[in-house]
């Protein structure tokens, strides 16, 4: 049996050198990659708001899911919302290019691509198992089996596991292939119970939260961005680009397609929850999140490649600052704290019965204040982690 060389955990989870460790050759690289790193640390901040505003019962719905418009709330809840959407893209895209650095800095060391591989598939392993506990604890969902975000997560790095060598313009083919064409994947395959493969192409295609198999988060759904983000890791690992403000030509493009699909001037394609001429304006910025449209995507992932852009240009000006620290910690240890947060949020609210415990009379003061304090208790945790992680490298699986 081949030996496997342990993992550094210090370089496990964005796998990008500590500026202060690298030589002079490496520094600048380092530095363009900070900022895939403080994007990751944001979009986990929005995620523990919005998951807190579940718990909370705030209304930040700002997204449809099945086709079904959802109830709004208020202005500046839809606005929260419509900000807190941008999480989960990037927590989908960022997860693709970890795997491209890690890649890299593995084969540096010796690995072989069976090893690398094997190290994806018991990883992806662990998600499932954590998902499922995520749920039962965290949603309480006890009545059935849920395929939720770590579920996605888990069947997309199985997927790198194996595509990750083939070529990379065939990588690239089949993301864009896949982005554009869900949506055919979707009407092609929809939930019908009486036909034999129903389960499987629900789990792979659809949102639905009846019966025994309940799937929030379809497999497929996310995959190109997983893909997409697997390809841009490779590009700026390998130095064949770099982050640059010329990028929000590529922000500008996509949300030009987004408006010219959601106004449905190509009759709809790959909007599952179109606008309607006539309908209040906020209609146009309330999409189907599951299954995720095409004009879901475009939106959020374009205003992602704009939030990119900015962090890498002041990047250098946040560098050794608190928030930097911060958005660091929380992006080198995303998927400990995504499961970290979701086990704390739920011991907190049995804790208080689901009772305000900042009770300042405003919900959004209230939500803003109660996450912060959910965040002052968790972000040391995950540097504690962090640190724990470069003495047990078993710990680099999640």
């Amino acid at each position: 049996m081949a030996t496997v060389t342990q993992p550094n955990p210090q370089m496990a989870a964005s796998d990008t050198p500590p500026i202060a460790q690298v030589s002079e050759k490496e520094n600048s690289l380092s530095q363009r990659l900070a900022a895939v790193d403080l994007l990751r640390g944001f979009a986990m901040l929005l995620m523990a708001l919005d998951h807190w505003a579940a718990y909370a019962r705030i209304n930040l719905n700002a997204e449809g899911y099945a086709g079904v418009r959802p109830a709004l709330g208020n202005p500046l809840e839809i606005l929260i919302g419509l900000v807190t959407n941008l999480s989960s893209g990037i927590f989908f895209a960022l997860a693709g290019t970890s795997i491209a650095f890690f890649e890299k800095s593995r084969r540096k060391r010796g690995w072989s691509e069976w090893e690398i591989s094997r190290f994806l598939l018991i990883r992806a392993a662990i998600l499932l198992i954590f998902d499922q506990i995520i749920n039962v604890i965290g949603w309480s969902i006890r009545d059935a089996i849920l395929f939720e975000v770590l579920s996605a997560i888990a069947f997309s790095m199985i997927v790198l596991a194996v595509i990750r060598l083939l070529p990379l313009r065939v990588i690239v083919v089949v993301g864009v292939g896949l982005f554009i064409g869900y949506p055919l994947l979707v009407a092609l395959f929809p939930h019908n119970p009486d036909q034999p493969l129903s389960i499987i192409t629900t789990i792979l295609f659809q949102n639905y939260r009846e019966g025994l198999i309940q799937v929030e988060t379809p497999l497929l759904g996310r995959l190109s961005l997983m893909l997409g983000g697997y390809v841009l890791g490779r590009l700026l690992s390998d130095r064949t680009v770099r982050i640059s403000p010329r990028w929000l030509w590529i922000a500008g493009a996509g949300l030009a397609a987004w408006l010219v699909l959601r106004l449905g001037l190509l009759q709809g394609y790959g909007d599952f929850l179109p606008y309607t001429p006539g309908s209040p304006w906020i209609d146009l910025l309330i999409d189907s999140k599951h299954p995720p449209s095409l004009t879901f995507l475009l939106f959020n992932m374009s205003l992602s490649l704009v939030l990119l852009v900015l962090l890498d240009s002041f990047s250098s000006r946040l560098q050794g600052t608190r928030v930097s620290w911060v958005l660091t910690v929380l992006g080198q240890t995303s998927l400990f704290f995504f499961v970290a947060h979701m086990l704390f949020f739920k011991l907190v609210q049995l804790i208080f019965r689901g009772q305000p415990f900042i009770p300042v009379g405003d919900p959004i003061l209230q939500l803003f204040l109660e996450t912060t304090v959910l965040l002052i208790v968790l972000v040391p945790l995950c540097a504690v982690y962090r640190n724990l992680r470069r003495q047990y490298p078993i710990l680099s699986y999640l």
